[in-house]
C-alpha cells in the first residue's frame, strides 16, 4: 500500500478519479474497437494481456525508481500510465492493421501474422530505444525517470505480448 500511497500523496481525490477515469477509457475503448474491429478473441486475449503486464511493469517501475534512486514521486509520474498506454496501442495498432488487412486474403491462416509481428515489435523496440537515448541527456532527473519507465514498460509488454501470441496465434 506504501507504494500507492507514494504515488498519490499529493493528488485529490478528484485527480485520482479522473486519472483512473482516462486509463479505463482508453482501455475499455481500445478492447472495444479491437474486438469490434476484428471480431477475433484471440487477439483480443493477447491486447488485454499486454495492457495489464504495461500497467503491472509501471507500477514496479516507479516502485523501483522511488526505493533504489530515491527520486520523489511527483505529478510528472502521472504521464508514466498515458505514455505506456499510447505505445502499447501503436504496436497494437499494427498488430490489428496487418490483421484487417489480410484476414479476406486467399489462403490467409491467423498463425501468418505473427511473423509480420516480429518484424513490426524488433522495429518499434529499436524506435523506442532510440527514442529514449537521444532524451535522456537533455532532461531532469524525474523526467528522465518517466520516460525510462514509459519506454522498458512498453518494450516489456510488447515483447510479452508477442511471446504469449505463439499461444493464441495457431
Amino acid at each position: 500500500m506504501n507504494l500507492f500511497e507514494n504515488i498519490t500523496k499529493s493528488w485529490s481525490k478528484y485527480e485520482i478519479n479522473t486519472e483512473l477515469f482516462f486509463l479505463l477509457s482508453i482501455f475499455l475503448i481500445s478492447i472495444l474497437t479491437i474486438y469490434l474491429l476484428t471480431k477475433e478473441r484471440k487477439l483480443l486475449i493477447i491486447s488485454i494481456i499486454s495492457f495489464l503486464i504495461g500497467i503491472f511493469s509501471n507500477f514496479v517501475g516507479i516502485y523501483l525508481v522511488n526505493l533504489l534512486f530515491k527520486i520523489e514521486i511527483t505529478e510528472i509520474f502521472k504521464m508514466i500510465p498515458l505514455l505506456t498506454s499510447i505505445l502499447i496501442l501503436s504496436n497494437l495498432g499494427i498488430l490489428i492493421g496487418f490483421y484487417i488487412s489480410k484476414r479476406h486474403a486467399k489462403g490467409f491462416n491467423i498463425s501468418s501474422i505473427r511473423k509480420e509481428y516480429y518484424s513490426d515489435t524488433i522495429k518499434q523496440t529499436i524506435f523506442l530505444l532510440l527514442l529514449g537515448s537521444s532524451t535522456l541527456l537533455f532532461l531532469s532527473v524525474q523526467t528522465e525517470a518517466v520516460i525510462s519507465i514509459s519506454i522498458l514498460s512498453t518494450i516489456l509488454s510488447i515483447w510479452s505480448s508477442y511471446g504469449i501470441s505463439k499461444y493464441f496465434l495457431k
